[in-house]
């Protein structure tokens, strides 16, 4: 029986013709201007346009299925296939890589409808859609076969390789056994769950709490249904780095036992870059000649076996002198297991193109879900702020001088926004349209600012990278305001403004990018409620949901209610009472202790009024803080020598993803629900789940607030042995509408006085501490 492999002309194209240097472009602004130049170009073509074909090739045994689109066909006795692409600058000769994707689809059409001959062209287009250049050959069939072959016969070593590696992982993964000794409870049923998901492509919401394994338990079934065929590729997404370690130790403890699966992280560049730079050969010597080294490297890496962490890619970049992040990409194309950003699945401005737009066959496990909404929503958005674009034109102006078409494009701009007047002197509203011509402005500050990238002529720039991506966002969401889940928002402050077109309701999109593949499991220990996240998240009705319980001694956890209200106005009368609070908690045991508050000006008030000589050491949480105060603070509650007092602000970094278990934890204390601060942002959100989902305040404000709760609150237990005390502050505990948000093992305590775990119930301190 023949192996058979199946290929789209462009990535035939890309394989058999690598650039040598990374040079910018190629993201969502060329493709924007590239599918509006297709468009202009095609209304004016005679004949078939965006026809697809496909032809099975017969080579070594195997067979390989070609599949493609061409931009545009004429058939005849001599028929002519027409490939388009979009430039600004008119070239002498077309591209190799233009010309081979013309070809590809020329050798089709002369196999599939017995042509002896085939016309083949390759034009250039400007934005308008107008002709620069049109370069056409005319080849016999047997040539053009001849030709296209041989690109095949160069993909097909590479293609043979990668089934031998396939055929192998495979084996391994059928022979594998569960990663440790036994399951944990619930472990064995959610491993049903996730491979049922996976079979059937459907969507999976889980609620698993802490110390579930949750990690080991989505892996293993999603890599047996890899192993099966049931996928090709498992995208482990997380919302934060740090929360990758527990998913990479249960895959290294896996390889340890046998498993074949190639394992790659993929970080953001800004955290790989040695020498953030314009991404280009002029300003950046790894980026000229990269894809040259990057092969050898590559083989290296495969040859070694595949586990590619950040260490591993940083190393082997540093050797060859490659771009990192690129070499990150580079093995995303060969990894079975990618751990990676939340982004590069749902962001349409970091999505991984490479695989989303090819591939249709992918798992998405999805951790730490409930950020999805989020992430998502804020990278559907777009903002453009009038001030923003005013300091940038005065360094355009220095830099470029004022006739520079970028300088009144940046002018008509600004005074576009700045001309929009609010209703009634209101310095907030929301518009139901944008103002005419507006999106015509952006587009041209994006065109004049991505020109100076591609073509800087010599001459010193002004840094445009962070208002072309300011306007790609806000074009890409223009595009999308036919629909109900956007709101137009400006803001005036003084002559300025602001316009935020704002996702309301990104279930949709997420919907839509899971529903490609083969299943998506969404977990995460605060998930919660289910059947409402779900409905958020874009579930429908056939997708599953699956909640386990603690597998912890609920009496190991002590949960206590105090009943001050910590709404806004109330914060100041009742912050001395939190501060006698923490007091009380801090003495009920010798320890490590952190209190989380709902913002950084109440933590401060707050921090006024305690008694710093009867506490432990005060660690506070600042907004400033870098990456060498974190790990203080972390080192800090890592040791169990000296009592520790912290003072975070709830749903930042300290409330959720760090792992201290024992003693280095042993309580907690919540200040407030959680609720999102008032905002027009949060408004418009409140109005549109009012019209979707019934009760805008319990969809866009108390559930994503109790979620930081519970997140926070977790913190305290993290084994079977630990035990602890949290204390929860806010009269609001007490009402149904947010007690019923609670997990079921919190229960709550009715002693006046905290006291922890195992401590004879009475009042005052422990007469050992």
């Amino acid at each position: 029986m023949e192996k058979a492999f199946r290929i789209s002309v462009r990535e035939l194209v890309a394989f058999c013709f690598p650039l040598e240097d990374i040079t910018p472009g190629g993201g969502v602004g060329d493709m924007l201007a590239g599918g509006t130049a297709h468009r202009a170009a095609q209304k004016n073509r005679e004949g078939e346009i965006e026809k697809s074909l496909n032809h099975v090739f017969h080579l070594q045994g195997c067979c390989i299925e070609l599949f493609g689109r061409m931009d545009a066909y004429t058939d005849g006795a001599i028929p002519l296939v027409e490939e388009m692409k979009h430039c600004r600058i008119t070239p002498k000769s077309p591209w190799p890589e233009h010309r081979a994707q013309a070809l590809c689809y020329a050798a089709m059409v002369a196999l599939l409808w017995e042509k002896p001959q085939v016309r083949f062209c390759v034009s250039y287009v400007s934005l308008e859609g107008e002709l620069l250049a049109r370069f056409e050959e005319c080849l016999s069939a047997e040539e053009l076969s001849r030709q296209t072959e041989s690109w095949l016969e160069a993909y097909l070593a590479f293609a043979l390789r990668e089934e031998a590696h396939r055929e192998a992982r495979d084996a391994s993964l059928k022979a594998m056994r569960f990663p440790y000794p036994t399951y944990r409870n619930g472990q064995r049923e959610l491993a049903r769950q996730v491979y049922t998901a996976i079979s059937r492509q459907k969507r999976l919401f889980a609620s698993l709490p802490t110390g579930t394994g949750k990690s080991a338990a989505v892996l293993f079934p999603a890599l047996k249904a890899l192993g099966e065929g049931k996928t090709s590729r498992l995208l482990y997404l997380t919302a934060r780095n740090t929360a990758r370690q527990s998913p990479l130790e249960a895959l290294e403890r896996m390889q340890i036992q046998g498993m074949r699966a190639r394992i790659t992280v993929l970080t953001a560049k800004e955290k790989l870059c040695p020498a953030p730079a314009r991404c280009h050969p002029d300003d950046c010597s790894r980026a000229k000649g990269h894809y040259l080294r990057e092969k050898e490297a590559v083989a290296e890496l495969v040859e070694k076996g595949g586990l590619w962490t950040d260490e591993v890619i940083l190393s082997t970049s540093e050797k060859y002198h490659l771009c990192p992040f690129e070499l990150a990409l580079t093995l995303t194309n060969l990894a079975d297991v990618i751990l990676m950003d939340l982004n590069y699945a749902f962001d349409p401005f970091a999505q991984l193109k490479r695989m989303f737009r090819v591939h249709r066959d992918m798992t998405l496990l999805i951790d730490e879900a409930h950020h999805t909404l989020d992430r998502v929503r804020e990278s559907l958005s777009g903002e453009l702020d009038s001030s923003v674009f005013r300091e940038h034109r005065m360094v355009v102006g220095k830099a470029l001088g004022r006739r520079h078409p970028y300088y009144k494009a940046l002018s008509a701009l600004i005074h576009a926004l700045q001309n929009e007047m609010p209703p009634e002197d209101a310095p907030q509203w929301q518009a139901q349209e944008l103002p005419d011509g507006l999106c015509t402005l952006v587009e041209t500050v994006q065109e004049e600012a991505a020109a100076l990238v591609n073509h800087p002529q010599g001459m010193p720039l002004p840094d445009v990278f962070p208002i072309i991506r300011l306007c790609l966002p806000f074009l890409y969401a223009a595009q999308r305001l036919d629909g109900e889940d956007y709101a137009i928002l400006w803001n005036a402050h003084g002559k300025e403004r602001s316009l935020c077109l704002y996702c309301l309701s990104p279930g949709g999109e997420i919907a839509r990018i899971t529903a490609q593949q083969r299943g998506a499991v969404f977990f995460s220990a605060t998930l919660s409620p289910l059947e409402s996240m779900k409905k958020l998240l874009g579930g429908e009705e056939e997708d599953a949901c699956f909640a386990l319980p603690s597998p912890f001694p609920p009496e190991n956890l002590r949960v206590y209610v105090r009943s001050l209200s910590t709404r806004y106005q109330h914060r100041a009368d009742t912050a001395q009472q939190v501060a006698h609070l923490i007091a009380e908690m801090v003495a009920s045991k010798r320890g490590n202790y952190i209190v989380f508050f709902p913002s950084y000006a109440y933590l401060r008030m707050v921090r006024l009024l305690l008694d710093e000589a009867s506490l432990p050491p005060l660690w506070v949480q600042t907004p400033q803080m870098d990456e060498n105060d974190r790990e203080a603070f972390f080192q800090a509650f890592s040791s169990t020598d000296e009592p520790h007092l912290g003072l975070c602000v709830l749903g930042g970094l300290f409330s959720e993803g760090i792992d201290l278990p024992g003693e280095q934890l042993i309580g907690a204390m919540i200040v407030g629900v959680g609720l999102p601060t008032p905002s027009q942002k949060q408004t418009a959100i409140r109005q549109r789940y009012q019209e979707l989902l019934g009760d805008g305040f319990h969809y866009a404000c108390r559930i994503p607030g109790m979620q930081k709760v519970l997140q926070a609150g977790g913190r305290v237990i993290r084994s079977e042995t630990d035990q602890g005390v949290l204390v929860l502050v806010d009269d609001r505990y007490r009402e149904a509408n947010y007690r019923y948000l609670l997990p079921d093992h919190w229960h709550l305590c009715s002693e006046a006085v905290i006291q922890h775990p195992g401590k004879p119930s009475a009042f005052g301190k422990d007469p050992n501490q």
